[in-house]
């Protein structure tokens, strides 16, 4: 029985490699050119970032952050998601994935933020001040979606009604956040490493980026897509 059960697996291998639904070598070309494009057009912008607004800079970094989180199939931009007792509070954007789940994106425009320290606060490089801040920002976002829960997730439904899928529901659990501002370069061994500890901190921030780990990131998929295929 065992014998001819090797057989028969043999005989389905051989089979199964005569048979695809998609062209995977055309699939990788167009993924490849995909984020060859996105990383050539964030070289492009970050070489002279001043003439975009911020709000065209946050629309065409969006369209490039897209290439690396696939899942997310809409997004909102500046939706008011409610108060902190004082101000109305509109992340950049809001995120919905293919299931309806509910994310936050924010996009600052490289403007010389500085993400650590320059020096040493009792041996370590401690967050900076624009980076504090923007953690701050979207930590109150995340707090006044979480408890608003189901009355926040009708008004955001009710504003965004007919821009997705039907029967796709808003769901508002535990949402999280993207971060991406400044710049990394420049930074010592040292200011990278407690970079990625400050990183690695905060919860409900699941990617804090600076642009240089945009581009990187970028380029390193390029380069394991390149080595992967003989033909790209």
């Amino acid at each position: 029985m065992w014998k001819h059960k090797e057989s028969y697996e043999k005989y389905l291998e051989k089979k199964e490699t005569h048979f695809s639904l998609v062209d995977n070598q055309c699939i990788k070309l167009m993924g490849y050119e995909m984020y060859r494009k996105a990383f050539e057009n964030l070289e492009r912008m970050l070489a002279d970032p001043e003439p975009y607004s911020e709000k065209v800079w946050q629309g065409k970094i969006y369209e490039i952050i897209c290439v690396l989180y696939p899942k997310y199939i809409a997004s909102f931009r500046e939706i008011e998601i409610g108060n902190d007792g004082h101000h109305s509070k509109k992340p950049d954007f809001i995120l919905v994935d293919s299931s309806g789940f509910v994310d936050l994106l924010e996009i600052k425009k490289p403007n010389n933020q500085k993400v650590v320290s320059s020096t040493e606060y009792r041996n370590n490089y401690v967050a900076g001040r624009d980076l504090e801040g923007a953690i701050v920002q979207i930590e109150k976002y995340v707090y006044i979606l979480n408890h608003e829960g189901e009355v926040r997730a009708k008004k955001i439904r009710d504003k965004i009604a007919g821009d997705l899928p039907a029967g796709l529901e808003i769901k508002v659990v535990n949402p999280q956040g993207i971060l991406l501002l400044g710049r990394s370069r420049g930074l010592t061994k040292e200011q990278l490493f407690d970079f990625e500890i400050i990183k690695r901190q905060h919860k409900n921030i699941v990617d804090i980026m600076t642009y240089d780990d945009l581009l990187n990131r970028l380029k390193n998929i390029l380069k394991q897509m390149e080595a992967d295929s003989n033909c790209i």
